[in-house]
């Protein structure tokens, strides 16, 4: 457990943590995955999901969402961190059955989600044995792995590689980005109340999607300057 560091109070080990984030990550993967069958199978649902309207409405919710999350992430309670954890894989379910099929956005959460799953079982067991930026570049390495094993045996073409290529790597950099701030926000939870390790896996599992959230908002700022530019010339 040494290399991933003690939480204080050590009622929380870092090991145990980050496997938690990872198992909460992967379940949100899941429910993805499952969202968007339900929106793709059902009539009732399906006939609701047609290019154009329900596409602006989920791309409107979510960043609404990652929006909320940003502003007021630091004062979510544990029943409303999980809460937003749900919802904003429910959104991107939606989303992802709005744009892509349904073969397209089981591969990319798929994958994604057993990247997480088998991190999961690498930090159980092999904790001890493997630093944090070790570990997090193991992460990535499964991820690609798997991407590669999946597209080859179904023989998919360069879109199915790009979709989970863009996942994994999106997630497994993000997850990698937020270790530092998690424990840090592990320790600050621990502190301000008597707390469990799932407390606090779900917080940082929401974390990542902050990160997320944070990045795309610097992207579209960094849009912004790059138009206000052009427009000024």
């Amino acid at each position: 457990m040494k290399p991933f560091g003690w939480l204080s109070p050590p009622h929380i080990k870092p090991t145990e943590l980050i496997v938690n984030i990872c198992l909460w990550l992967a379940a949100g993967m899941v429910l993805g995955i499952g969202v968007a069958w339900l929106a793709l199978h059902l009539p009732v649902i399906r006939a609701w999901f047609i290019p154009g309207p329900a596409i602006l409405v989920m791309i409107a919710a979510l960043f609404i969402s990652g929006l909320l999350l940003y502003c007021f992430f630091e004062r979510f309670s544990t029943p409303l961190a999980l809460f937003w954890l749900i919802l904003m894989n429910l959104l991107t379910g939606l989303l992802f059955a709005c744009i892509f099929s349904w073969a397209g956005i089981a591969l990319a959460l798929g994958v994604t989600g057993a990247m997480f799953a088998i991190s999961a079982v690498i930090a159980h067991y092999a904790g001890s044995n493997i630093s944090g930026g070790g570990y997090y570049l193991l992460m990535l390495l499964v991820g690609l792995s798997l991407t590669a094993l999946v597209n080859i045996g179904l023989h998919n073409g360069p879109l199915e590689w790009i979709g989970c290529l863009v996942m994994v790597l999106l997630f497994g950099l993000t997850t990698a980005g937020s270790s530092s701030r998690i424990q840090i926000s592990a320790r600050e939870l621990y502190m301000k109340q008597f707390t469990t390790v799932q407390a606090c896996a779900i917080h940082g599992a929401l974390r990542v999607w902050l990160n997320i959230a944070s990045l795309v908002f610097e992207l579209l700022r960094l849009a912004s300057y790059v138009i206000d530019g052009i427009r000024s010339r």
